[in-house]
C-alpha cells in the first residue's frame, strides 16, 4: 500500500503494489471494497465506501529488509533490527568452496538470478554435469535448483540441510530454498516440491506464546518453515493459491478430511501473488489471483462464528508495475473483520507486530509481552487517519470529493462565537505543541473548543483545545491554543475547519505557529524562522510531489526587516505523523532545501489561502535529531520568550506592510 519513507535506500521508490496494479489493469474487486479496501488507499475500482465491513488500516514494519522471513517474524512480535545478508554479486569463496566440497560437486551460476530464467540458462548444463545450480536474489536467500531425474527429490534436501549448516554468523541468510524442476531443455518447469529452510527465529514470536498456552496453531503452506516449526500444532501443505484458499474454506466449514480445526490460530500466506506473479512481474495475473480472493472471501466470512476474527494483511509489498522482480519495501493493507463497534471512521496507521498481538490477546485474553499492540484496543501507535474520498476521472486522474464540513459548520461556529465571546479581532494566533506566549489583557475570555459548536477536539499532550481571546502589546488578537490532527482520527476538512471559522467570524490576519525540529545543521532549540514556503508532504500536488505553498508574505517579510527584527527565512515540511523523522528522512528534507520540520501546518495555510487570509507562518525549533514528545513540549516552554517577542514583531509590522 505505498512506498515506506527509506523505500529509495533499498531501490523501491514509487513502488505501490496495489495503487500501480489498479492503474495498470482494471481491477473489480466488489467483496474486497465492502470490506474497506480502497478506504486505506486510492486504488483504482476499488472506491471507498462508507460503512466497510472491515476496520481498514496500514501497517509499517519496524524491522530492516523487506523479505518473507523478517515480514511474518514482525506480524507476530519479533523484530529484526539489522537485515540478513544479500549477495547482489554472488556468494564469496568461504561459502561456495565448503559446501561444494561437502555435497562433492562443484556448483553453476553462483549469482542473483530469476528462478525461471536460470533454470532455462543452465537446465542442459546441469542435466548433462549433475552439478547444482546455486543462485540468490535480492532478497537474502541461498537457491539450489536440480532436475527431479538428475537429483532426487531427498537428495536436493539434505543440500539445502548442508547449506543451512553452512550459513550462519554473518552469512546467516534467511532461507535456504530447494528448487526442483522438471522437463525438457526448452521446456523446464518447476515442480510443487519447494521446500525453505528458514533460519530459526532469533527470539520468541506470538506462536511461541499461543503453544504455552495450549492454544493450536493450524499453519498452511510455507508458514511452518518460515517459523522452522515452532509454535505450529499442525502443518499442511499446499502448492497453490486456489489450493490455499479452497482448503482454508475446507477447514472453515468443517469439511476437510486433512485435519480438524475448530479453535485457536489458523495462519496462511498466498505465495503466488509473490512466487508466481510478483516475482515476474505478471500484472494480469496478480489481478487474477486477486479477483479469486474476492470470490472466495464470502464464503470464508459466512463459515465464522461471531466470535472469530479474521485479520487480512501482507508480509511485503512484490509491485509486479516495476521493473524490478524482487520485493518492494511498502506499507502493507490491514483488514480486520469484524469491524470493531468501538472504531471511528478512520484508517488504522499501526505497526506490524500489532497483527499478532491482537490474535494473542483475543485467543488467550493477554498481550504476551512482545512488540506490537492490540488492534483491538483502537489505539494505534501511528495515529488514525481519514481516508480522503476520491472518484476517477475518465483520463484515470484521481478527482478529491467533498469533505464532511464546510462552509456551513463555519457558519454556525462563527455565529456562536459572536454571539459568546464577540466580534472578533483582526488577528488570530494558530500555536503548536506546548507553545503558549500569550498575555492576558483585561478583557481575556477562554472557551473549550468542545463547547463551540461543529469544533473537534484532539488529545495530544501540549494542545490545550481551547480558544483566547486576549492581546499582543495592546493588540486585540485571539489565539487557538493547540489544534487537532488528521492521525487522531479527524479528516482534512475537520482539521481545516478552525480556520475557516476564523475567516468567517471576521479575522482577517492569520499567525501559524508549529513547534518544529531543525532540519539545517545550523538551527538549535531556540531558533526562530519565518518560513517562506510550506513543503506540503501531507497533501501532494497532482504529480505525486511535495506541493510548495507559499506561506509568508513578501511584504510581510520586508516589513519586518526594515523593522529589525532579523528573522531567519527558509522553507518548512509539512508531514503527516505522529513519529518523528528518522536520519535518513531528515537527510531527504534537507535536500529538498527544508529548514525545519513538523505535522502541520500545511492543512491550515491551505485554508487561509481559501479564504484570502493574509498569513504569517513562524517556525520555533524545539528539538534537533533524536526527540520524544516530552522533548518538545520542553523545547516550547523555553522558546516561549522569544516567541512572545516574535508575534509582537510580526503584528507591528503588519502595520506598516504593503501588502497589495
Amino acid at each position: 500500500m505505498g512506498a515506506l519513507p527509506d523505500a529509495a535506500a533499498y531501490g523501491d521508490a514509487g513502488s505501490d503494489t496495489l495503487g500501480n496494479l489498479s492503474r495498470t489493469v482494471d481491477l473489480r474487486l466488489p467483496f474486497l471494497e465492502r470490506m474497506g479496501l480502497g478506504n486505506i488507499l486510492p486504488i483504482k475500482g476499488v472506491p471507498p465506501v462508507d460503512a466497510p465491513l472491515c476496520l481498514p488500516g496500514r501497517l509499517a514494519p519496524l524491522s530492516a529488509g523487506k523479505d518473507t522471513t523478517v515480514g511474518h517474524w514482525e506480524h507476530m512480535g519479533l523484530v529484526t533490527p539489522e537485515p540478513f545478508p544479500t549477495y547482489p554479486a554472488g556468494f564469496p569463496e568461504e561459502i561456495i568452496g565448503p559446501f561444494s566440497e561437502l555435497i562433492g560437486r562443484k556448483v553453476l551460476a553462483n549469482k542473483p538470478a530469476s528462478g525461471t530464467a536460470i533454470i532455462a540458462e543452465l537446465g542442459e548444463e546441469h542435466m548433462a554435469t549433475g552439478l547444482p545450480i546455486v543462485y540468490t536474489s535480492g532478497d537474502s536467500v541461498f537457491q539450489i535448483a536440480a532436475h527431479v531425474d538428475v537429483v532426487p527429490l531427498e537428495q536436493l534436501y539434505v543440500w539445502c540441510q548442508v547449506a543451512r549448516g553452512l550459513l550462519k554468523g554473518p552469512h546467516a541468510v534467511a532461507r535456504v530454498i530447494a528448487r526442483p524442476f522438471s522437463g525438457r531443455p526448452g521446456a523446464f518447469a518447476r515442480t510443487r516440491d519447494r521446500r525453505d529452510f528458514s533460519l530459526e527465529p532469533t527470539g520468541p514470536t506470538y506462536l511461541d506464546v499461543l503453544h504455552s498456552r495450549g492454544i493450536p496453531v493450524c499453519a498452511l503452506g510455507k508458514i511452518s518453515e518460515v517459523f522452522t516449526g515452532r509454535g505450529v500444532s499442525t502443518t499442511l501443505k499446499v502448492g497453490s493459491n486456489a489450493e490455499n484458499l479452497a482448503l482454508v474454506t475446507d477447514l472453515m466449514w468443517g469439511r476437510s478430511v486433512l485435519a480438524a480445526f475448530s479453535e485457536g490460530l489458523l495462519m496462511t500466506n498466498l505465495v503466488d501473488f509473490d512466487m508466481v506473479w510478483g516475482h515476474r512481474n505478471d500484472v494480469d495475473g496478480f489481478a487474477r489471483g486477486l479477483e479469486d480472493v474476492d470470490a472466495a472471501l464470502p464464503e470464508i466470512l459466512e463459515a465464522m462464528c461471531p466470535d472469530d476474527r479474521l485479520i487480512i494483511s501482507a508480509d511485503h509489498g512484490v509491485d509486479p508495475t516495476t521493473p524490478s522482480t524482487d520485493h518492494s519495501r511498502e506499507y502493507v493493507p490491514l483488514l480486520l473483520y469484524p469491524r470493531p463497534i468501538a472504531a471511528p471512521t478512520a484508517v488504522y496507521e499501526g505497526m506490524l507486530a500489532d497483527t499478532g498481538a491482537t490474535l494473542c490477546a483475543h485467543l488467550s485474553g493477554t498481550t504476551g509481552g512482545l512488540a506490537g499492540r492490540s488492534i483491538l484496543e483502537m489505539r494505534p501507535q501511528r495515529g488514525w487517519r481519514r481516508h480522503t474520498p476520491v472518484r476517477w476521472s475518465s483520463s484515470g486522474a484521481s478527482i478529491a470529493l467533498p469533505m464532511r464540513v464546510g462552509a456551513e459548520e463555519a457558519g454556525i461556529a462563527a455565529r456562536w462565537l459572536n454571539e459568546n465571546v464577540g466580534p472578533a479581532p483582526d488577528l488570530a494566533v494558530v500555536l503548536g505543541s506546548g507553545l503558549s506566549p500569550e498575555t492576558r489583557g483585561s478583557a481575556a475570555r477562554e472557551v473549550a473548543y468542545s463547547a463551540i459548536p461543529q469544533w473537534v477536539c484532539g488529545s495530544v499532550q501540549g494542545h490545550p483545545q481551547s480558544l483566547l481571546l486576549s492581546e499582543i502589546d495592546g493588540r486585540r488578537a485571539v489565539f487557538l491554543k493547540g489544534r487537532p490532527h488528521e492521525y487522531e482520527g479527524y479528516d482534512l476538512s475537520e482539521v481545516q475547519l478552525p480556520v475557516r471559522t476564523l475567516a468567517t467570524w471576521g479575522v482577517r490576519k492569520l499567525i501559524l505557529t508549529t513547534a518544529s525540529g531543525g532540519v539545517a545543521r545550523d538551527l538549535i532549540p531556540g531558533s526562530i524562522v519565518m518560513v517562506t514556503e510550506v513543503l506540503d508532504l501531507q497533501y501532494s500536488a497532482a504529480d505525486g510531489g511535495p506541493a510548495r505553498l507559499c506561506a509568508t508574505e513578501i511584504g510581510l517579510a520586508e516589513a519586518l526587516e526594515r523593522g529589525g527584527a532579523g528573522l531567519r527565512k527558509g522553507a518548512h515540511a509539512s508531514l503527516p505523523g505522529p513519529q518523528y523523522e528518522t536520519p535518513a528522512e531528515l537527510a531527504v528534507l534537507l535536500a529538498l532545501a527544508a529548514s525545519t520540520v513538523s505535522m502541520s501546518p500545511a492543512a491550515e495555510l491551505r485554508a487561509a489561502r481559501d479564504e484570502c487570509l493574509d498569513v504569517a507562518v513562524i517556525a520555533v525549533v524545539v528539538n534537533s535529531g533524536d526527540t520524544t514528545h516530552a522533548d518538545v513540549l520542553e523545547g516550547s516552554a523555553r522558546a516561549s520568550d522569544s516567541l512572545r517577542q516574535t508575534l509582537a514583531a510580526v503584528a507591528a509590522a503588519w502595520e506598516t506592510a504593503s501588502l497589495y
